[in-house]
């Protein structure tokens, strides 16, 4: 498969997780909401790092710091809907840290700072 094949599978994943973290947001603490949201958060998470790995390996990267800082910005972005249902942080909080992480995360990918 071409680098631009995975990097479209990317964004679709990231699409996904956001579309899933928009919809468990917006039932946290308001009841149980539907099962496709956590779904697509668990499909998009897995797309997205199938894909950046995929592209990164096509394109020589290996594992420069912005790219592992990157994994960084996910992986707490993965946990976030989790702090947010055991109200360790409120929705509002935890979609606005998702917000910030993922633009510091095309941040890292666009620029590749360090």
């Amino acid at each position: 498969m071409s680098a631009e094949f995975y990097r479209i599978a990317h964004i679709v994943g990231v699409l996904m997780l956001f579309l899933g973290l928009g919809g468990m947001f917006a039932f946290a603490g308001k009841g149980k909401a539907s099962a496709l949201y956590p779904i697509l958060h668990g499909l998009g998470l897995l797309v997205m790092i199938v894909a950046g790995i995929g592209q990164a390996h096509k394109l020589g990267y290996g594992w420069p710091t912005w790219m592992i800082l990157k994994i960084g910005c996910w992986v707490v972005i993965a946990v976030l809907p989790t702090l947010a249902k055991k109200n360790v942080l409120p929705a509002a909080v935890a979609l606005l840290l998702a917000l910030v992480l993922g633009g510091t995360a095309v941040w890292l990918a666009v620029t590749k700072p360090i």
